[in-house]
């Protein structure tokens, strides 16, 4: 794209009505974690997990405009282990829930704050690796979580694939990986 039709392209994000943009953003889950939440002790498995927010961005600003709308969907945890092979591997009593989105605010230099629980089940872990199992509480543990939101703008340039940030072969959305996660922002503007 040559450098003026690239400026012609930017500009419908950043005239947009308002100045506000609604995103579309979904983001997947997929690694090994602890599903014990004792401190004591550890079993890894499998994780995925999905999460869907709606919201509206005010571009010049970096800010959240109203009240995002949040979808969360269920965990899966499989191919539970400990973390020595030889050993007996965890029993979940319950449901392990990775990602909880309980709420999302205006963060740190034009980040949003998302507040995130995680649950874990009552667990049976074996003591001593092939010993009698003793049963670890459920617990939760809600922490802040930092997500940049990525300016459309980007979709209008030559941003090189590399394995942190993508633009879709459609040039509709941008995809970032970190930590286990993949978000993918599609933007649109607010009519």
């Amino acid at each position: 794209m040559g450098a003026s039709k690239q400026v012609n392209a930017s500009r419908k994000w950043t005239e947009a009505k308002g100045g506000v943009i609604h995103y579309h953003i979904e983001g997947v889950f997929q690694g090994q974690v602890n599903v014990v939440g004792g401190s004591n002790w550890i079993g890894y498995a499998d994780v995925t997990d999905r999460v869907v927010i709606e919201l509206d961005w005010k571009l010049s600003e970096s800010t959240l405009v109203g009240t995002p709308r949040i979808q969360n969907f269920k965990s899966a945890a499989r191919n539970l282990r400990n973390p020595e092979p030889k050993c007996l591997p965890p029993i979940l009593k319950g449901e392990y829930e990775h990602f909880e989105l309980l709420g999302i605010k205006n963060g740190l230099s034009g980040a949003l704050e998302m507040q995130a629980r995680t649950a874990y089940p009552v667990v049976e872990v074996a003591q001593n690796c092939t010993g009698s199992r003793i049963k670890v509480s459920a617990s939760t543990r809600t922490r802040p979580e930092e997500l940049v939101v990525l300016s459309p703008v980007l979709l209008d340039s030559k941003v090189p694939d590399s394995d942190n940030l993508r633009i879709s072969k459609d040039r509709k959305s941008l995809i970032h990986k970190n930590a286990g996660w993949t978000w993918t922002f599609t933007p649109s503007i607010k009519q």
